[in-house]
């Protein structure tokens, strides 16, 4: 049998220099140290054409957009520079290959990215809380809203001054969490040192039980049948994926604080500084994005990572 290639995920980071773009840098080298990544650099910056009032006598016309040029040559450039820089300051803790992309501002910023990710099948988008340039201030409004909400990559919520290597899988029995399950175990396949849980919430009254183990162990215990198929298809995940299936910790629980109340519970009891949950919803439904648990757990959280996969 001839060993699998291994696949090296490759992802976006939205840059702008900010301190929310040095926190995604520290996360990266914090979580990947000596992990091989492919990393490329996103760079969007305003032209500076989109400032210039119209001008209608020919002539000065011509003048106007010949400095006009050369001054978007020198930004671009100098943008270039920043890039190349920031990336190898990122590889002195990280065996990754960099690339950089300098694009200029037209329209929707978000767009823009989501356009540029989808056209070279990144695994990631990575961008800070404060949104993606001095442009975007909201949280969850502007740029980063509009890229959890209807961005087809994972985008990386990085929030919080300091990470370990724990990584929270909310976890629920249906398509989102088998797809939360290919994700994360393609992107830590090759990550010796992370503790990644899936963890599943629920009620007192639900016909489930307390469970803590792998996934061939919770098989063998469990007696529904439509559950013990769900959980062959994410052995069966992890395996394709090159996942180790006793790497990955499976726990059920039950709660009356409800899944949204016990996961934040959990996260902040156990010291998990990175959480994963799903998104749904299609249209006008994705204007309730991630469903009610998902967004509870992205609203809350400013001192912890969030990933939201679709």
């Amino acid at each position: 049998m001839e060993d699998k290639k291994k696949i090296i995920p490759h992802i976006l980071i939205c840059y702008d220099g900010s301190p929310a773009s040095y926190k995604i840098l520290s996360y990266l080298k914090e979580l990947f140290k000596e992990v091989e990544l492919e990393i490329t650099f996103l760079k969007i910056v305003s032209h500076p054409a989109s400032f210039e009032p119209v001008q209608t006598d020919v002539y000065k016309k011509l003048q106007k957009e010949a400095l006009v040029e050369k001054e978007a040559k020198e930004i671009f450039l100098q943008a270039e520079k920043q890039l190349r820089e920031v990336s190898e300051r990122v590889k002195e803790d990280i065996p990754a290959k960099t690339y950089h992309k300098v694009l200029f501002k037209y329209g929707d910023i978000a767009e823009s990215i989501i356009n540029f990710s989808q056209g070279n099948n990144f695994d990631g988008v990575l961008v800070g809380r404060r949104g993606l340039s001095k442009i975007s201030t909201f949280i969850l409004g502007g740029v980063t809203h509009k890229l959890i909400v209807s961005s087809p990559i994972p985008i990386w919520l990085i929030r919080g001054n300091s990470w370990n290597k724990k990584i929270l899988v909310c976890l629920d029995l249906a398509e989102t969490g088998l797809k939360l399950a290919d994700y994360v175990s393609f992107i830590f396949a090759n990550h010796k040192d992370a503790e990644i849980t899936f963890f599943h919430v629920f009620y007192p009254f639900s016909d489930l039980k307390h469970f803590k183990g792998n996934v061939e162990e919770l098989i063998e215990v469990t007696k529904n049948k439509e559950y013990r198929e769900f959980f062959i298809k994410i052995k069966d995940t992890l395996v394709e994926n090159g996942m180790p299936v006793d790497r990955v910790n499976i726990r059920f629980k039950r709660s009356l604080f409800g899944p949204a109340g016990e996961i934040i519970r959990t996260a902040k009891k156990e010291s998990y500084t990175t959480i994963v949950v799903g998104r749904r919803g299609r249209g006008k439904a994705r204007e309730f994005f991630l469903g009610s648990v998902s967004q509870k757990v992205i609203s809350y959280f400013e001192d912890r990572t969030v990933w939201v996969v679709n």
